[in-house]
């Protein structure tokens, strides 16, 4: 809860009001209103504070202090203050001294005044008004405005203005050495005649003044900003591409400003304003929920000194994806991330709406004390949905298959075997292909399910894909199976092999096995590609291509425990080791997450009654249930050992796996339960369910979304600036131009940049 009572202090103001110079309280009130409220740092805080009392010692023509010195003596003050606070238990006498003084000088003038600035006033009035402020009380105040004095002024800064652009356009037609005296004005009343005394020393007589005027006209506008920007345009290279422009519209290039300081805080300047347009358009949403995704990653610091920790923080709903920020921390630590991911929710004002987490499931994130997860609901004091990236986790199954088989033993970043297939691919003939039937041993396993697979494949294939290398792993498991892919028969060229491509390991096994005699290949390694393939075709690329489908995840899930545990009959090594693994990560077989399976219209109509009733006993029962969930320690994922996973499968699911928990999907998604109340044969006609499908099957449950955050990261964390700020606007301005233009075509171009 927000504090609106500063110790010491009072109230907190948003401006400082009055017709006095400011006390220090009043300096304070405003400070921490700032900090407080508007999350602003000390710093920022304490710049805007001094910027407004300036405008009343201006006001009173009283000479102040350097800017920076004021800053630096109301942040002594605080530090004051911090001290004080952090004692604030104590009752000594000294402490209560210091208590007493400092109280004493909160509503005492905030002098920053000028150390001389009694000597540099002329007007008596102003001196009295100065002394009076000090005393205590502060008596006297600031009743109206000299009109005489403010338009002598007026005139006299207009005439150095005028003298000082003369000398300037006539210095620069001279080539000899110029002195130039300009008095400085310290008072008010002083005479208006303005002494200018100048040596000139040439033997020629100097040409006047140009009679050339500056170019006014900007051609910066938001979108050309944003598009710059997009495209990774430097600022020299926009003075070419806008020099070339103008010309080639027949315009005058010398009406407009083209040049590289101007084109830069031209860029600076739109940037952070079309980056607040985006967060206010954000903010004007009022969105219901969100969930949270992330994903580290460890990039060069600016300039390429040392590597630094980024985290890329992106939410989701429904309908929308917002990049919030890309913060640099310290550490890739649970405390770290979690620390950096509820800053930037503090500042987006996202607390109230966060309902889900979407992450990879290491353990600086699912750990059970230091995890970012545990972490941040302890700050946000309330348990929320744990979603894991399905495909971080089957990337994990992928991998235990490889280890198992022993096509890789290293944990260097390279897979050798696949490095060596790379290198020799110009030397290998492409249609020498040799299909499943080849292998025994993979004919045994596939044969049963061969059908189905290449049904499924090809079903996939008229669906549009996120990416290519889907499209590319779809082709090449129709093709191992004997059959011709859209387009024909096509084996590209192997792309990146390391480790972290865990795409490229299906489809570098894949072509490996198509292509193994024209490709030296040990019997062990062709044992183990043969063995991987099996693994790939028949348990593997199913769950995969499902993997988004949120409705049907919990089902998806128990299907592949009974696919795992049914393969130890194929491969019993691989079977295993995969089935642990998959144990360790049955996120989406919780109370909770189980009912999403009530939106899963493969489930058959007397089961969902079945689940409709007992759903609908736990909604009768909401007080019963939220003092229960209180008592109990709420389970992100289900615990099940292998050597229980027989008796497991002979449950009736999803009814088994629902309790009271499951109950709070339906209030965290904001999602009406009275189609529970009809019958399951009508839901399909009802509102609310048709509203409460659309919700489910909508949520985000991969972390592909971070995963864009942190190749935008990498696009841009070298371009243009090494400002902490710039770079931050950089990155929400270019996620909007991406989503407002994905394409080059005239249509998508029309659209209105806001």
């Amino acid at each position: 809860m927000r504090r609106q009572n500063i110790y010491l202090i009072g109230s907190t103001k948003n401006q400082i009001l009055g017709s006095k110079l400011p006390s220090l309280r009043d300096c304070f009130q405003v400070l921490f209103y700032n900090m407080r409220f508007v999350n602003m740092t000390l710093s920022e805080s304490s710049n805007l504070v001094i910027d407004e009392c300036l405008i009343f010692w201006k006001k009173a023509r009283i000479p102040t202090k350097d800017k920076a010195d004021c800053v630096k003596k109301l942040k002594k003050n605080y530090e004051l203050w911090r001290n004080l606070e952090k004692s604030k238990k104590r009752k000594s006498e000294s402490y209560n001294s210091k208590v007493e003084e400092f109280e004493e000088g909160l509503d005492k003038l905030f002098d920053i005044a000028h150390s001389n600035a009694l000597e540099l006033m002329k007007i008596e009035v102003g001196k009295a008004f100065l002394i009076s402020q000090r005393n205590p009380g502060r008596p006297g105040c600031m009743v109206g405005v000299d009109m005489n004095q403010t338009n002598k002024e007026k005139r006299k800064n207009v005439r150095i203005e005028s003298e000082i652009t003369n000398k300037k356009k006539y210095n620069s037609q001279i080539s000899e050495y110029v002195t130039v005296e300009i008095p400085t004005y310290s008072s008010s009343d002083e005479s208006e005649n303005v002494s200018e005394e100048s040596d000139v020393h040439s033997d020629n007589c100097c040409p006047g003044p140009s009679g050339s005027k500056r170019a006014k006209k900007s051609l910066m506008t938001p979108r050309l900003c944003a598009a710059l920007d997009k495209c990774k345009v430097s600022d020299r290279d926009a003075v070419h591409l806008l020099s070339a422009f103008i010309e080639s519209v027949s315009l005058d290039p010398a009406l407009y400003v083209i040049n590289r300081t101007s084109i830069k805080n031209a860029r600076q300047s739109v940037r952070v304003e079309n980056a607040e347009n985006v967060r206010s358009d954000f903010l004007n949403l009022n969105v219901d929920f969100v969930m949270v995704h992330w994903d580290g990653k460890i990039l060069s610091d600016f300039g390429g000194h040392g590597k630094v920790d980024r985290l890329p923080i992106i939410v989701t709903d429904p309908n929308f994806e917002q990049l919030l920020g890309v913060p640099q921390i310290p550490s890739g630590t649970g405390l770290e991330m979690s620390s950096a991911i509820f800053d930037t929710l503090e500042k987006w004002s996202l607390f109230n709406k966060v309902q889900g987490f979407v992450f990879d499931t290491t353990s600086s994130n699912t750990g059970r004390l230091n995890g970012a997860c545990a972490l941040l609901e302890q700050r946000l004091e309330r348990d929320v949905l744990h979603l894991a990236c399905r495909h971080h986790i089957f990337e994990l199954i992928l991998q235990t298959a490889i280890v198992e088989s022993k096509l890789h033993v290293s944990s260097g970043p390279d897979i050798a075997i696949f490095k060596r297939f790379k290198n020799a691919w110009n030397g290998i003939n492409t249609k020498n292909i040799f299909v499943w039937s080849s292998n025994e041993n993979l004919k045994n396993i596939l044969s049963p399910v061969r059908q189905e697979i290449l049904s499924f494949c090809f079903k996939m294939l008229t669906e549009k894909q996120p990416r290519d290398d889907y499209e590319e792993f779809l082709k090449l498991v129709i093709i191992t199976l004997g059959e011709t892919p859209p387009g024909g028969i096509i084996i590209r060229k192997p792309g990146a092999c390391h480790q972290a491509r865990w795409m490229a390991k299906a489809i570098y096994c894949l072509k490996i096995f198509i292509l193994r005699l024209e490709f030296n290949l040990t019997k062990i390694e062709e044992n183990a590609i043969c063995r991987v393939s099996a693994f790939i075709i028949k348990i593997y690329i199913k769950s995969w291509f499902t993997a988004t489908n949120v409705s049907e995840a919990p089902l998806n899930d128990i299907d592949l425990i009974r696919r795992l545990f049914a393969y130890s009959i194929d491969d019993d090594h691989i079977a295993t080791s995969c089935l642990t693994k998959f144990l360790n990560h049955l996120w989406y077989l919780s109370n909770e997450c189980m009912a999403f399976s009530i939106f899963d219209e493969r489930i058959s109509t007397e089961n969902r009654r079945m689940l409709a009733v007992k759903l609908r006993g736990y909604e009768n029962m909401n007080q019963l249930c939220e003092e229960l969930v209180e008592e109990e320690n709420v389970q992100y994922k289900l615990v099940l050992k292998i050597e229980n996973v027989r008796d497991f499968l002979t449950k009736k699911f999803p009814e088994y796996l629902l309790n009271y928990q499951s109950t709070k999907l339906f209030k965290r998604l904001g999602i009406n339960t009275s189609f529970l109340e009809t019958d399951p044969t009508e839901w399909k006609n009802n509102i609310y369910y048709q509203f409460g499908k659309k919700v489910v099957d909508a949520l985000h449950i991969v972390n592909d979304t971070a995963e864009r955050g942190v190749k935008l990261m990498e696009e841009f964390n070298e371009k243009f600036t090494k400002n902490e700020n710039q770079k931050q606007c950089l990155l929400q301005v270019i996620q909007k131009y991406r989503k407002m233009y994905p394409e080059c075509s005239k249509k998508s171009m029309m659209v209105q940049f806001p």
